[in-house]
């Protein structure tokens, strides 16, 4: 399945970014420049959704709680720097779940 989610990449204080996903809990993660963040995004995000659809069509016994959602337009995501950070951008990011099982776990 293809996604697209709104995240907020946090330019950190001591360099780096740290990126979440507001409508994707759990789908956190963090990297040493701009090119590695929107892959570590891309792959943050991915991994979770394939948890979530694990989960919804019954493979996983993990106990999730949340569930895949639609995203928040990314016009209504704010993105304010807090104290670990110098600022920070809202971008969208796109995951295949189906690309990534095949590539990565050979489904």
């Amino acid at each position: 399945m293809k996604y697209v989610y709104p995240a907020i990449f946090y330019r950190a204080i001591e360099g780096g970014y740290c990126i979440e996903f507001p409508d994707v809990e759990g789908a956190i993660t963090q990297a040493d420049n701009i090119y590695d963040a929107l892959e570590m995004a891309e792959d943050a995000l991915t991994g979770m959704l394939i948890c979530w659809e694990d989960f919804k069509a019954g493979k996983s016994k993990l106990p999730m709680k949340n569930r895949i959602v639609e995203p928040t337009p990314i016009d209504q995501v704010k993105a304010e720097p807090d104290e670990f950070s110098t600022s920070a951008f809202v971008t969208l990011i796109k995951a295949d779940t189906d690309a990534y099982r095949k590539l990565y776990l050979n489904e």
